[in-house]
Order: C-alpha cells, then sequence, then structure tokens
C-alpha cells in the first residue's frame, strides 16, 4: 500500500491505494426489496478462486452490536430496507465479482414498508427519552401567548472525498484491517466478534478520515466485518470499496427530523416555557438512538433561559437504509428549531430578532440545559461584532420599510436579512455509552524525540502540525523532533471515538498536560518518560455550555422572481471560540463548513422514500457548486 508521511499526514493511507499480492475484490450482494423473508438466494457457478459468503459463514457473532441495539453483518431470514447486505461474492477479478453479483437471484417475499415516523406504532419505537424541568403545564395556563410551530428536516448525505470501505490481510498471526472509521477500537472488537477470535488478534489501522462529519462512527465496523469475513475464508487479502452510488444510497444519512412545538411567553416576550414532540426516522437499525436523542434533550432550548421544559421524543425504526448522525448527534437539528421558535417568539412580541435574542441569553448558573452553567451564553461581543460587519441593523430596517410600503401587503417580499446563534460542546462524545475516556499518552526517548500516540485524531489533519508546535513549545524543543504515532490499535491507547471535534479540543488539551508532566519529571528522572492523560468523568454533569464555542450568523438573501429559488447576497459570522490555536486554519475550517451549510439548505435533496423514482438519487442530489459560493465574511471574538 502506497503511503506518504507528511508533515500533515502521519502515514494515514487512502483506501484507493491500497494493494496487495494475490487480493481478491469484494462485492455486495443486496435485497431487492424494502421489507420482507428471503425465500433463497441463487448465486451462479463461481470459479475457483470465487466464494459466495452468506450469514450461515460467519463464525462468530451474526449482529454487529452498539449502545444496546444490533445490526446483522448479513441479513438472514428477513430484509428491512432495500439495498441490504445479504450475501457477499469475493475475487480475484473485480469485473468477474460485478458480474457474479448481476447474476446473484435474491427472492423475497416482499411486505409492505412503512416509511412513515411522525405517527407511528409501538413495535416501531427503538429508543424513548422524556425531559421534564419546571411546572410547563401551569406555566402554560399562564402564558400571555402561547406560539405552535411543526418543523421538518430531511435526510442529508455526508458526501465523502472517498467512498467508504475496507480492506484486510494477514501479517505473520494478526489480521491487518484498514478503514477509515472514527472509532478503530469499535471496528477491532466488532470484528473479533464476528470472527469468533481474540481482539488482540487484530490490528485496525485507519485510513484517511477527511471531513467526517460524525458518520463514520459505526459502519465502518459493518464494512470491516465484511472484509475480514472474506480474508478468514479465502486465506487471502481483500477489499471491499463501495461505488459513489452504494456509497450514497446504503451507508448512514442525517436522521430525518420531525418536531411538534408549543413555546409560552409572557408580556415582555420572555419565553417562559417550552414544550416538545420530537420523532427521528433512524431507518432499519439504529444503533446510535439513545445518544442522538440524549443530544436532542442537551441542545433542546438552546443558549437560552426557559424556567420550564417538557420534551418527549422517539428514535422510529423504518424501512429506509439505516439514518444517524451528522455533526453532532442531532443538536444542530434542535438548534435550528430553538432558532426559529426564537424568531416567532420575537415576531409575536413585536421586538428585534437580536433584541430578543439578548434578552433571553442564558445567564451563568442557568439550569434549563441542565446543571447549573459555569458560563452564560457569551452574546455581548458576538452581537456587536456581528451586527457591525453584516451592517444588520441598517439592512434589517430598509427592508421591513419595503416589505410594509409593498402594492400587496400579501405576497412574499422576496428580499431581507436574518440571524442565529448557536454553541457546540466539546465534550460530547461521553453521550456514547460505550466508548471510554479520551487518552493520549506522550513519551520523550534518549535522543529528545517525542513521542504522541492516540487513537483520536482530528477531522482536519492540518492541525496536527499544531499538536506538535503546542508540544514543541512546552517541552522547549523544535517542532521536527515530535512524533504523531500513526494510528494502529496496537500501539496506541484506546482514546474511544472522535466525535464532536475532540480531536483539536479534547485530545490538544491532554497533549498539552503530559507535556507539563514530562517537563516536571524531565531534569528529575532519567529518559525515556511516558506520561499518560484521560478526560476524567466527574460526578456531576456538567453543562453543555461550560467550556462550549459559541457562533453567531447573519444571511442576506432574495428570492428569485421566475423559479423562487434562494439567492444568497452575502454571509457573516462572528465566533467565540476560547483560545485558538491556529487562526487561519479555524478560519479556513469555518468557510468550508459554512459553505457547506448553504448547501446543505439550498440545493441538496434526498428522497429515499420513493419506490417509484426512476432517476438516479445520486446525480438528483446537487451539493452547491464553489462558483456559486456567496462572500463570506468571518470574525473571532
Amino acid at each position: 500500500m502506497k503511503r506518504e508521511h507528511t508533515d500533515q499526514d502521519p502515514g494515514m493511507p487512502r483506501l484507493a491505494d491500497f494493494h496487495k499480492p494475490d487480493l481478491v475484490y469484494v462485492g455486495t450482494v443486496r435485497s431487492p426489496a424494502a421489507r420482507g423473508s428471503i425465500k433463497s438466494i441463487s448465486s451462479p457457478h463461481l470459479p475457483r478462486d470465487y466464494r459466495f459468503i452468506t450469514a450461515e459463514d460467519i463464525p462468530g457473532d451474526h449482529f454487529l452490536r452498539l449502545e444496546g441495539e444490533t445490526v446483522p453483518i448479513l441479513a438472514k431470514g428477513r430484509v428491512s430496507y432495500k439495498g441490504e447486505a445479504v450475501g457477499l461474492i469475493a475475487g480475484p477479478d473485480r469485473r468477474r465479482v460485478l458480474e457474479a453479483i448481476k447474476l446473484t437471484r435474491v427472492d423475497i417475499a416482499p411486505e409492505t414498508p412503512e416509511y412513515g415516523y411522525e405517527r407511528f406504532e409501538s413495535s416501531q419505537v427503538l429508543a424513548r427519552e422524556k425531559l421534564e424541568r419546571g411546572d410547563c403545564r401551569a406555566a402554560m395556563e399562564k402564558a400571555h401567548k402561547i406560539l405552535k410551530a411543526e418543523f421538518r428536516l430531511g435526510p442529508l448525505d455526508h458526501y465523502y472525498p472517498e467512498p467508504q470501505g475496507a480492506a484486510s490481510y494477514y501479517d505473520y498471526d494478526k489480521l491487518v484491517i484498514i478503514t477509515s472509521t472514527q472509532w478503530p477500537f469499535h471496528v477491532r472488537d466488532s470484528v473479533a466478534k464476528a470472527l469468533g477470535v481474540k481482539p488482540e488478534e487484530l490490528v485496525v489501522k485507519p485510513s484517511y478520515l477527511g471531513p467526517h462529519l460524525d458518520g463514520k462512527l459505526w459502519y465502518p465496523s459493518l464494512l470491516a466485518c465484511h472484509a475480514s469475513l472474506c480474508s478468514r475464508i479465502l486465506g487471502r487479502p481483500a477489499l471491499l470499496s463501495l461505488s459513489r452510488n452504494e456509497d450514497f444510497l446504503y451507508t448512514t444519512k442525517r436522521a430525518p427530523f420531525f418536531g411538534a412545538y408549543r413555546a409560552a411567553i409572557d408580556e415582555e416576550g420572555r419565553l417562559q416555557a417550552l414544550e416538545a414532540s420530537i420523532s427521528l426516522n433512524l431507518g432499519a437499525y439504529g444503533p446510535l438512538a439513545q445518544p442522538i436523542l440524549r443530544k436532542i434533550l442537551e441542545a433542546l432550548p438552546g443558549p437560552y433561559t426557559c424556567p420550564a421544559l417538557s420534551c418527549k421524543a422517539w428514535a422510529v425504526r423504518t424501512n429506509l437504509s439505516p439514518m444517524g448522525s451528522y455533526a453532532g448527534l442531532g443538536g444542530s437539528s434542535a438548534q435550528f428549531a430553538m432558532e426559529r421558535i426564537a424568531d416567532l417568539c420575537a415576531a409575536e412580541a413585536d421586538q428585534d430578532p437580536v433584541a430578543w435574542r439578548t434578552a433571553n441569553a442564558a445567564p451563568r448558573g442557568d439550569t434549563s440545559a441542565g446543571s447549573p452553567a459555569k458560563q452564560g451564553a457569551r452574546f455581548t461581543e458576538l452581537n456587536e461584532l456581528l451586527l457591525g460587519i453584516s451592517d444588520y441593523k441598517r439592512k434589517r430596517s430598509a427592508y421591513e420599510l419595503i416589505r410594509k410600503r409593498r402594492p400587496d401587503p400579501e405576497s412574499v417580499p422576496g428580499f431581507g436579512i436574518g440571524l442565529a446563534w448557536a454553541y457546540q460542546s466539546n465534550d460530547g462524545a461521553r453521550l456514547l455509552n460505550a466508548t471510554g475516556p479520551t487518552s493520549v499518552e506522550v513519551s520523550l526517548g534518549k535522543d529528545s524525540v517525542l513521542t504522541i500516540r492516540s487513537s483520536v485524531l482530528p477531522m482536519d489533519a492540518g492541525a496536527l502540525e499544531l499538536w506538535r508546535r503546542e508540544a514543541a513549545s512546552t517541552l522547549d524543543i523544535e517542532p521536527s523532533l515530535v512524533r504523531i504515532l500513526p494510528v494502529s490499535t496496537d500501539t496506541v491507547p484506546d482514546s474511544g471515538a472522535a466525535a464532536f471535534s475532540s480531536g483539536i479540543s479534547v485530545v490538544t488539551r491532554l497533549i498539552s498536560e503530559a507535556c507539563d508532566g514530562i517537563r516536571s519529571k524531565r531534569f528529575r528522572e532519567a529518559l525515556p518518560i511516558s506520561v499518560r492523560k484521560s478526560t476524567r468523568s466527574t460526578k456531576r454533569l456538567a453543562s453543555p455550555l461550560d467550556g462550549a464555542s459559541f457562533g453567531g450568523a447573519a444571511v442576506e438573501l432574495a428570492i428569485d422572481p421566475l423559479d423562487g429559488s434562494p439567492l444568497v447576497r452575502g454571509i457573516w459570522m462572528s465566533v467565540n471560540a476560547g483560545r485558538i490555536l491556529s487562526r487561519s486554519r479555524a478560519e479556513h475550517s469555518l468557510k468550508r463548513d459554512i459553505a457547506r451549510a448553504l448547501s446543505n439548505c439550498v440545493s441538496e435533496r434526498f428522497y429515499p422514500a420513493q419506490e417509484d423514482y426512476t432517476g438516479s438519487p445520486l446525480f438528483s442530489y446537487a451539493p452547491l457548486r464553489i462558483q456559486d459560493i456567496p462572500p463570506i465574511e468571518l470574525r473571532f471574538c
């Protein structure tokens, strides 16, 4: 396999470069129906070096397990979504493997698929969560006004730089697995159970991760099981690489969201109570159902204070392909809904949206999001900065005046400027019960080379240079003497899942603490010196606002009078993210994500439940073109 060791990438290969002598290519035989029982599977006669593998050939556990939920490694007896893997065909010629898959017949006794999740049967419930704070019913009865609203968010594709896949091969007595994953140790443990071997007999080496947007938490483990089964049965290196179309249709997407909200405000427009009923479409299997629901409840009030909260949330099973997380385990969906509630409350109270948000911002000690917050929502500086760079007040006043003077008051104005606030916590990985504490091990050798070991790497590989500079500065050595060990489960500690930017926020702090520990021992103990630091669990559950980064954005747009499409004229954003290690890299990352978020809103549409759709869903899904990205201005507090 081709490996390029650079300052930005510590030997992380791309799956497309994988090649070994005697390699076999793996293809997936998929269900043609969304729901039903498997009557028979018939494959064509295969040459000697080819093999058709079904669930009967799995030597160990037939299920992938996470957070109390299970996913079949290969379907047996029944199928639960169109495209579910029912078998594998492996052989040395990729073209002949694909031909064999086309000739394979899967006979399903079809049943009526279930796609609805706004109204559902109790048998569809994967998980449920409930939140009660304060007396919501009493607050609603005393309210000056009650607002009602419903919000829907559809699925979104992560659109990875490289389609997902996995490779495996034997290195003496160990099976080496290569896949693009946020959670290497979950891959290792899942494959070990499927093969019926000890975890120590496997080594997982993640390939290039790229901007994963929290979409590679568990699905790579499933693909790794498929590739490893083929290596185990055929005794040869195996490569499973999904086509772009397969990746689009069958890997996890953002779970569709439905929320019915009621908000109560007093005479001054202050938010007094919030009531919500939320359902998520997790598709056929939901191994992240519980963590996603917990994150939604945690983010329910957003950065605002609300004395009374009541929410019931359900994760619903349907016959879509498995759905999951997208950049934050569901918290962004809840914050989107809350920002729309904020706009509705401001309009009902006849207040400026900025004034309403400022008046209702969560103060220090607020318990709306759980435990008392050590810090409040940091809006003051963000407001001043954002309003200044966007010229929000002047533009909004002008647009309001034009709107009020238009000839037809019932017509859509067709222009405007709006803003929204949000926050991102840096310890969201704690919501994953199956992941342990994030750990880092740092060693200073006799040659003054500092080695950093962690299974969590940042989404932006360029952030590795920040680790080097941070460690070198602490120990007063050259950055060239800092070595970040490539992730391999046999040489790095189990650091849990890389989620919620933990690679750049949590791990950077642990590296700094470990380097401080080495510095205190450096001239008192003989080299080499090793220090291991891990995140500590506390009895007090911290408020999600503690240590969070806050941001505000203003967007100016018009509506195309011909086709009704939105024309974004400009985007402005102010961010309070605490200590920033590299302003240029932070700005680059945020501008990239702003463009992606805009693309999600205006041009990306995916309707997986349309059985009668004859076009290509992949080619109908249209990310925003680079030339259509509007001017973006970004400032840090």
